[in-house]
């Protein structure tokens, strides 16, 4: 029975670091197709002053989302790296380790966004007709923070797996 295990380390450079680059970039463009939905649907229902204050969140959801997204590829780098070296104590070890992490920077995440969405909109300038509603989004969103660290990883650990 023939395998169907490619290897990242053979064949053309540029396709290969395309193939592996190519999960982060969707996962960036769902981030952002999310936040664009947001923003339609608050416009076309709640009126401007809501448009405007869950458009000025969308860079640090944004930020957040891709540090929980980041984190989860980095898991996926040491994890590939024990396997690939035939070490499944350390595979076994990080897998646990990361998903601890992952949970644990989730809910930092969400205790920073909630406490520091005021002063972060404050350094972004945010208009103060826009800050009540710009405060109380990320309320609804951040909670989420908890739950995609370990979503992250559990995708990685998936993908992974294939």
């Amino acid at each position: 029975m023939k395998s169907s295990t490619r290897s990242l380390t053979e064949g053309p450079l540029a396709k290969q670091i395309l193939l592996v680059s190519l999960p982060l970039a969707l996962s960036n463009l769902l981030q952002v197709l999310f936040n664009m939905s947001d923003v339609a649907v608050v416009g076309r229902f709640a009126g401007s002053t809501a448009l405007g204050a869950v458009g000025s969140t969308s860079i640090f959801v944004t930020l957040f989302t891709g540090f929980l997204i980041g984190l989860g590829n980095g898991i996926n780098v040491l994890v590939a790296r024990f396997y690939g070296a035939r070490h499944p104590d350390d595979v076994h070890d990080t897998v646990h380790s990361a998903l601890i992490v992952s949970l644990i920077a989730g809910v930092i995440l969400l205790v920073v966004g909630l406490l520091g969405s005021p002063a972060m909109l404050r350094l972004l300038n945010t208009k103060e007709d826009l800050l009540p509603g710009a405060i109380l989004y990320p309320a609804g969103v951040f909670p989420g923070y908890a739950g995609t660290g370990s979503v992250q990883f559990r995708q990685r650990r998936v993908q992974r797996h294939r």
